[in-house]
């Protein structure tokens, strides 16, 4: 499941890079679900041409920009098989873990979640982010692990749990870890961007952070 919101110049790329990967691991069922949030650029032209000629290519589209969070929940409303990965379209996910997902998975784990480890990041994202999860594990009995990132596995038993909650102000990655189950977690190094720009301004991130809080 990939939510897309202006992302014209990365979506061809990651879709190569997606299926390099995932081809030579013989899965029976497949599907690649684009969730396109409202996008004003070229990014659902894009994916519709794609799907014409894979079949295992699917899309969800917006009537207009309704979120991140809300564009995942779209795409997990209409997965339909035993596990169900979700990633960002920006290629900072590296679509190469996905088969180590996969097996931890296989080994049991009902979320597989990833953790951003990166050192690069600017100082005042890096000090805003631990200040953040600090002040959300004070106020709640749901402790976040710091670097916690909407690119993870989720058994299908799980979803079906997440997709229970109807709120419209959804802060997915507080509810995962509220739900239980068996999860592990994996590192990852972020990659740059490949194209454009991020989708996340200064006062997008601290909607998100009041969400989450609240």
């Amino acid at each position: 499941v990939i939510p897309t919101f202006n992302e014209e110049g990365n979506i061809e790329l990651l879709y190569n890079k997606l299926k390099e990967t995932i081809d030579p691991l013989r899965l029976e069922e497949l599907e690649l679900i684009f969730v396109d949030d409202g996008s004003h650029d070229d990014s659902l032209s894009i994916i519709k041409r794609i799907a014409t000629h894979d079949a295992q290519v699917k899309y969800i589209s917006f009537s207009r920009n309704f979120g991140h969070q809300l564009a995942l929940k779209a795409g997990l409303d209409h997965a339909r098989f035993q596990g169900v990965i979700s990633l960002d379209a920006d290629l900072q996910h590296p679509v190469e873990l996905i088969p180590e997902m996969i097996q931890k998975w296989r080994n049991g784990a009902d979320v597989v979640f990833s953790k951003r480890i990166d050192k690069t990041l600017p100082w005042f994202k890096r000090t805003s982010s631990k200040l953040f999860y600090r002040i959300v594990n004070s106020l709640s009995q749901i402790k976040l692990e710091d670097g916690v990132a909407d690119f993870r596995l989720l058994d299908e038993k799980v979803i079906k749990a997440l997709l229970k909650y109807k709120e419209t102000n959804l802060f997915i990655r507080g509810i995962i870890p509220s739900l239980g189950f068996k999860q592990v977690s994996i590192e990852y190094m972020p990659n740059k961007r490949h194209a454009g720009e991020t989708k996340y301004s200064f006062s997008k991130m601290l909607r998100f952070a009041l969400t989450g809080i609240t």
